[in-house]
């Protein structure tokens, strides 16, 4: 007959056992967190993509006009944005999109390529592959994941979503503009709709591929809830170059919508009543809100 084990010997592997158990506890508990969070992302990129009022969360006062384009828009209707893409310059011409202060969830993990978009003739990853350009966003990334899920925000890495943009544009002024509309902005406000794309003027450069390479971006954003000072919405409209350092402010490049309209040829907020259009089409912000 064996003598029975000493106290301290149970004990010990009383606790080794009590430990397994309490990982194997954490362990199952992460996989459920984790599998509620993937199926929270999903809900959300599902219930943006069908309610039926979608588009009005996306695009403010109609599509804009492109009458005056010079080339003919084909509109693309994702989760998170509305794009009107040019083939013939192989850009967007506008891209429109809203964010609101809801958050839906954790970010995607960034593809190591940009897709090329299936329903049009756009641009490929590799035309901006050494051609000295970033792929910009025009949509972005963060704004659009966060607000409308991990589906949607794969859809931003679209080429038909995507700009030539100098590295000091797109990864320091362009980048600080984002920032300001998805963590101050849409915040502050509950929600803002913003429309944006490249602007040709002069001679026009090409990447390979036959890219345009814009001369500067505009960016719109539209804030509804009603001026105080005399009822109706307002706008914040930059036009900024495509050879700014980077680091200056954002108010100096500050212009007016009609401005923006002058030098792209399209017409916005087109769906609104034309006394409301020359309103706040024709006002250039003094500062930022």
């Amino acid at each position: 007959m064996s003598d029975p084990e000493p106290p301290s010997t149970s004990r010990k592997q009383g606790w080794i056992v009590a430990l397994a158990v309490l990982l194997l506890v954490a362990a199952l508990i992460t996989a459920v967190v984790w599998a509620l969070m993937v199926e929270r992302n999903r809900t959300a990129s599902r219930a943006a993509a069908t309610r039926t009022d979608s588009s009005e969360f996306r695009i403010y006062g109609g599509l804009p006009s492109a009458a005056n384009y010079g080339h003919p828009v084909l509109v693309l209707t994702n989760i998170g944005y509305l794009s009107g893409y040019c083939e013939a310059r192989r850009n967007p011409a506008w891209v429109g999109f809203s964010i609101s202060s809801i958050t839906v969830g954790s970010l995607a993990k960034r593809p190591s390529k940009f897709f090329t978009d299936s329903r049009t003739r756009s641009a490929t990853h590799q035309d901006f592959t050494n051609s000295g350009y970033d792929r910009g966003h025009m949509a972005p990334n963060f704004a659009i994941g966060t607000r409308y899920g991990q589906e949607a925000q794969k859809e931003t890495f679209f080429m038909s979503n995507i700009s030539p943009q100098t590295k000091e544009l797109n990864q320091m002024w362009w980048r600080v503009l984002e920032e300001k509309e998805a963590n101050d902005f849409a915040v502050r406000l509950e929600r803002v709709w913003i429309v944006t794309g490249p602007v040709f003027n002069g001679t026009v450069k090409k990447l390979h591929g036959g890219v345009d390479v814009p001369t500067a971006f505009y960016r719109i954003i539209l804030d509804e809830v009603l001026d105080e000072e005399n009822g109706q919405p307002r706008v914040l409209a930059f036009l900024v170059p495509q050879s700014v350092t980077g680091n200056e402010p954002l108010s100096q490049f500050l212009t007016s919508v009609r401005e923006v309209e002058r030098q792209t040829g399209l017409d916005f907020y087109a769906a609104l009543p034309k006394e409301l259009q020359d309103r706040i089409e024709n006002v250039k912000a003094q500062w930022l809100w």
